[in-house]
């Protein structure tokens, strides 16, 4: 009986330790962090707001409510295998800790806690969007001039006698 104890107590110990050093891992700052940021969650909301001019353009292309609408939950079902899958909790955690030290990430654990800092994470998605919006409507107004740009220095390196490609 008593090897059967030892082996018993044993085996509880190697157990503890693994939850131990586990949930050390998921303490880790840049683990709460991402814990505290709602990782998951503002990663889809910010995903699902990038989409959104194509889900724009799909519906001006007359594709049909019910198509838009299993498009969205297709989409949602995407982001949620993706953001809440832990795999990615942890590659997204070895980030952190690449770029920055576990003092600075506390550092950000602070901020975030903060009213600022909780209105940052929700509103951020918006304001990317919205800047990216801004971003494409100056490119555009700047567009026709890289493009004459490119073609320059297209025609300038291709070899002498090449063809042009054919426009349709």
């Amino acid at each position: 009986m008593k090897p059967f104890l030892k082996n018993i107590t044993l085996l509880a110990v190697c157990f503890l330790f693994t939850v131990s050093a586990r949930a050390e891992e998921k303490a880790s700052p840049a683990m709460k962090l991402i814990d505290a940021i709602n990782f998951a969650a503002t990663a889809k909301k910010s995903a699902a707001t990038m989409m959104e001019p194509m889900i724009q353009q799909l519906k001006a292309s007359g594709l049909p409510d019910e198509a838009i609408a299993e498009y969205k939950e297709a989409s949602d079902r995407f982001l949620a295998k993706t953001f809440d899958d832990p795999a990615t909790i942890v590659e997204l955690a070895k980030v952190y800790e690449k770029h920055f030290t576990n003092k600075e990430i506390e550092e950000l654990l602070v901020f975030y806690q903060t009213p600022v800092g909780k209105k940052t994470l929700v509103t951020l998605p918006d304001v990317m969007q919205e800047s990216m919006q801004v971003g494409q409507m100056f490119a555009a107004k700047n567009q026709e001039e890289f493009q004459k740009e490119i073609m320059a220095i297209m025609e300038k390196h291709s070899p002498k006698g090449a063809k042009e490609p054919e426009s349709n």
